[in-house]
């Protein structure tokens, strides 16, 4: 089977991190799938990474350089003068780093890297003017790209059969859709849900044996229960005011801060969606709550969401904002993890990927 993931999913975890594309990875290491990467995808994406990693060090060299303004002894500061010395010089080789990241989980899970097909120029300049699929409409210059990508799926298709398609972006999944070699999901967890990836886990767990493991983990599903709860709700505290980015907070820049979880949490542990890779257990667990959230609503915006329970903290904040607070039903997924060889030896050591806010739903009056 052959798989592609679009940039708009692999942006969630630049990092190679979670436990979805390290399934994937680990499947096709033992050739169970194949993946694909259009030379697009590869490009947004390391130009994406840098942007951010450069961001990232930069804003570190200006804090540790301000520091002695803060009152910190001389002795400290020469040390971590030497720290940003380090970081500058880390800076320099970021584009290399990058693409060192890249090149590995290339090499590591056997993908192939499509280079860019010069042909596919003409396609997309011809589709570009006509207004024809991927195209939205004629001359939409930010769909480029994505025409781009349509023309190597297109091309993979041709070369290597049918493949699967993992793709947030809504217009690029519904004309890629139309081709009838290629199957397409909104997420990761889309495709594992479905009929063909069913037949690829039947493979793998022929190859890895973790049965009487399985058995072990739902026997303690108080221990997982308390975990995960006690994990959550640390990991949503985790600053004072943690920053949440929601469509639904009518804020600049859709964040808010929040404050309290009100009520209980009540989760959902998915039994049947664990994953397991590299001697790990990753448990999905599905958690409703009601947040209650701050944010900075524009006052004249104030009298536009009349029919929602936003309520006034601080009407003279300043002149154009008040200081307000929202009740939202929310979901979430959440995924702990344990080691297989902890649950062998009876030690229920748990660590978690981060909370993901999946829905926020605006309580009406």
């Amino acid at each position: 089977m052959n798989i592609i993931i679009d940039t708009s999913i692999l942006r969630k975890d630049r990092g190679f991190l979670n436990s979805d594309i390290l399934l994937i990875k680990k499947l096709a290491k033992l050739d169970l799938l194949k993946i694909h990467f259009p030379w697009i995808v590869f490009k947004e994406s390391i130009s994406q990474n840098l942007l951010e990693v450069k961001n990232g060090i930069d804003n570190a060299i200006k804090e540790i350089s301000s520091l002695n303004r803060k009152g910190i002894d001389i002795e400290e500061y020469e040390k971590l003068k030497e720290v940003t010395k380090a970081l500058e010089s880390i800076n320099s080789k970021t584009e290399k780093s990058i693409e060192k990241h890249w090149e590995r989980f290339i090499n590591d899970s056997k993908a192939i890297l499509h280079e860019i097909n010069e042909e596919h120029g003409k396609k997309v300049m011809t589709s570009y003017f006509l207004g024809t699929k991927p195209f939205p409409v004629p001359k939409s210059r930010k769909d480029i790209p994505d025409a781009f990508i349509y023309e190597a799926i297109l091309t993979i298709n041709e070369i290597f059969g049918k493949t699967c398609f993992i793709c947030d972006d809504k217009n690029l999944r519904e004309s890629i859709a139309k081709n009838e070699d290629c199957q397409v999901f909104k997420t990761y967890e889309e495709f594992f849900d479905s009929d063909i990836y069913k037949l690829i886990d039947s493979e793998y767990k022929k190859i890895e044996h973790y049965v009487d493991e399985l058995i072990v983990l739902k026997e303690n599903i108080d221990k997982i229960e308390k975990y995960a709860k006690e994990e959550l709700y640390r990991d949503l505290f985790a600053g004072d005011e943690q920053v949440i980015v929601h469509e639904n907070i009518p804020s600049d820049g859709n964040e808010g801060a929040l404050q309290d979880i009100e009520g209980e949490l009540v989760e959902t542990i998915q039994f049947d969606k664990i994953q397991f890779v590299d001697g790990v257990f990753y448990i999905p667990i599905e958690m409703k709550a009601c947040f209650r959230i701050e944010y900075f609503l524009f006052k004249a915006d104030y009298y536009i969401y009349e029919e929602r329970n936003i309520s006034i903290i601080d009407h003279d904040w300043n002149k154009h904002y008040y200081l307000v607070e929202e009740s939202f039903n929310a979901s979430l997924s959440f995924k702990c993890t344990i080691e297989q060889e902890n649950i062998k030896n009876g030690e229920f050591e748990f660590d978690y990927e981060p909370a993901v806010i999946d829905k926020l739903e605006i309580i009406e009056k």
